[in-house]
């Protein structure tokens, strides 16, 4: 990297030692007796900022040496004004833009020239050549600001990595031989709620090895193929397995053959509960077989995104990046180091070194501005981006807009007689544009519910966040709760995402209650039937897709909102009281949502009541 900016100093100092050169030369140009191109192209290289007192004074030894001395004074007088405007407007305004410069180089010129008869410098194409060459000026400045920053521009943009293809194919790879792991893992031999006909063979086996082989009559027993010995122990153990005890009439006929049936069945209960205990512990195995299994599918996934997730178009786009370079000097802020991403959802990133110009702070709107206009497409700084532009600069992340905005807003009311509510909600706005509105009801009411849908969000968000897809991030939730093994501790989980580029919404419903949508018309309602999370490691997740427009609502409510509403059908009732509600913010909304069910209830509240309501609109 370093190697890399000292190559491109070296490379700007070679085109600044040429614009001198040119400005040079320059002088040497002239049309009826005028020199038009010294003030436009004074101009137009001053607005670069590249070293002015150096290229001043190169300007200066151009007129000096091709320009005749009586228009020599009309130009130097002309530069003179041109550079104190500029530093002017630069120091009031904190930028001085192109059509301000223009105008000024052009008025000053005009001026320069219709007073010579006061510097004794007659022109003798007269006023109408002046007014001609006051309006090539401002052209030119036009022009040539657009083709110097260009020719600045030349190269100077940042080269693709060469390894960039090579670290994507590796995590590419990583991602194949987690995939491969988690097939390996989920192959294994799946949980068995029985014991197999070898066990079975195995227990008998240890039963008599333990017992009967000190037996007096072992060989009356054992020994004879005819025996009703081996029916007897393998009805006794069939029904041990069934029912957890020997069948009566089993027992009955093994005493008038076997005078040790009692001890016999005794053993056979404590072998037979080893056993037990051992199916547990494997079927216990198997799922964390699967637990790991599912986590290696995260991974996998995880890598494969990142692999995935952005692609550098700057060299492609090259032209955009100078407009943007360029419009954003206009407004008084040097871009450097730009690089434009493309992500797989066909949106732009650009990520660039900023600082302001002119010792000032500036707008982060300004650069906002410049690079909507710059790439053609509506930007906005990422959501946790600094407001001002400092001369010192910083590096800074402008993102492809949205097309909605949302609002949201939240109405709680704890079970009376209770201090803390078991419900827990969470607003989430994502880095890829979309808001997550989750909401987790935990069995129960007080602390305990409160602290377990708590972690349950808290998982949520940190896997959501690290940029796992919502549906991974619930099955590792799930897994995290289901290892962690505490009884009767489980929770609901709602989750609404909205794509603020598309307006799609996306519900997973977890043992939670009914979602509602109010659109302009009508109410519709999404219903779920799944467990809670935490009751087994196989989770259900359905996935259901709305499309919302301009003016909707989406309103999630917990268990406690619907239980209580005086109603056969509490959700048909919610609907009704949708329908009548006219409020358009979301937190009028939700408190006059909880207002209609406490009056259904007559102001009590039996159970933990949350509302989360969320606004969409266009932009």
């Amino acid at each position: 990297m370093l190697q890399q900016m000292e190559g491109e100093m070296k490379r700007l100092s070679v085109k600044q030692m040429i614009l001198y050169v040119g400005g040079i030369l320059i002088c040497q140009i002239s049309w009826m007796g005028c020199f038009p191109l010294i003030p436009a192209y004074y101009t137009a290289v001053c607005l670069e900022d590249a070293a002015r007192a150096v290229f001043s004074a190169s300007m200066l030894i151009g007129i000096i040496l091709f320009v005749p001395i009586t228009a020599a004074v009309k130009y130097f007088m002309a530069l003179a004004v041109i550079l104190l405007t500029v530093r002017l407007f630069e120091w009031t305004e904190g930028k001085c833009t192109v059509l301000c410069a223009a105008a000024a180089a052009t008025i000053a010129t005009l001026m320069m020239s219709l007073s010579g008869e006061l510097l004794n410098v007659r022109d003798s194409a007269g006023i109408l050549v002046s007014v001609l060459e006051a309006v090539f000026v401002f052209a030119s400045v036009m022009l040539g600001t657009r083709l110097i920053d260009l020719f600045l521009q030349l190269s100077l943009l940042p080269q693709k990595q060469e390894n960039s293809s090579y670290k994507e194919q590796r995590l590419e790879n990583y991602a194949d031989s987690f995939s491969g792991l988690s097939k390996i893992f989920s192959q294994m031999s799946s949980a068995k709620k029985e014991l197999s006909c070898d066990q079975m063979g195995k227990i008998q086996n240890e039963l008599t090895g333990s017992l009967c082989i000190h037996c007096n009559q072992c060989a009356l027993c054992w020994e004879k193929a005819e025996s009703p010995m081996y029916s007897y122990v393998a009805y006794m153990l069939q029904s041990l397995q069934r029912t957890g005890e020997p069948d009566h009439e089993i027992v009955v006929q093994m005493q008038e053959y076997c005078p040790y049936t009692d001890t016999v069945i005794q053993e056979a209960s404590r072998i037979f509960e080893k056993a037990r205990l051992n199916l547990a512990w494997y079927n216990r195995l198997l799922e964390n077989r699967e637990i790991i299994a599912q986590q290696l599918d995260a991974m996998a996934y995880i890598m494969e995104d990142c692999a995935n997730e952005i692609t550098d178009v700057t060299q492609e786009h090259r032209h955009l990046i100078a407009e943007v370079k360029y419009r954003a000097k206009e407004r008084g802020v040097i871009v450097q180091k730009p690089h434009l991403y493309e992500t797989k959802d066909g949106r732009w990133k650009l990520l660039c070194d900023a600082y302001a110009k002119n010792g000032g702070c500036i707008s982060m709107k300004e650069l906002t501005r410049a690079a909507s206009i710059g790439l053609e497409v509506d930007m906005r700084p990422h959501r946790d981006e600094r407001s001002m532009i400092s001369p010192q600069g910083a590096s800074v992340t402008l993102e492809e807009d949205t097309c909605f905005h949302e609002t949201h807003a939240v109405s709680r009311r704890t079970k009376d007689g209770g201090t803390v509510s078991g419900d827990n909600f969470s607003f989430l706005e994502m880095d890829n544009g979309q808001m997550v509105m989750m909401l987790s009801d935990g069995m129960g009411s007080g602390s305990m519910a409160c602290r377990e849908s708590e972690l349950v969000l808290e998982l949520l968000e940190k896997f959501l966040e690290a940029g796992f897809s919502k549906e991974t991030a619930l099955k590792m939730m799930n897994s995290a709760m289901v290892i962690r093994g505490e009884d009767d501790l489980y929770s609901t989980v709602d989750i609404c995402s909205v794509d603020l580029y598309t307006g799609a919404c996306e519900l997973y419903k977890i043992g939670a209650a009914t979602t509602f949508i109010k659109h302009q018309h009508f109410v519709e309602r999404i219903e779920s039937c799944s467990l809670p999370v935490g009751v087994s490691h196989r989770m259900e997740i359905v996935n259901i897709k709305k499309q919302l427009e301009d003016g909707d609502f989406l309103v999630m409510v917990s268990d406690g909102v619907l239980e209580y509403l005086q109603a056969d059908e509490p959700d048909q009732k919610m609907c009704e009281i949708l329908k009548q509600t006219a409020y358009q913010h979301p937190g009028q909304m939700a408190d006059a949502l909880m207002e209609e069910v406490l009056n259904e209830t007559g102001g009590m509240a039996g159970d933990d009541m949350t509302i989360l309501v969320c606004a969409v609109w266009s932009k």
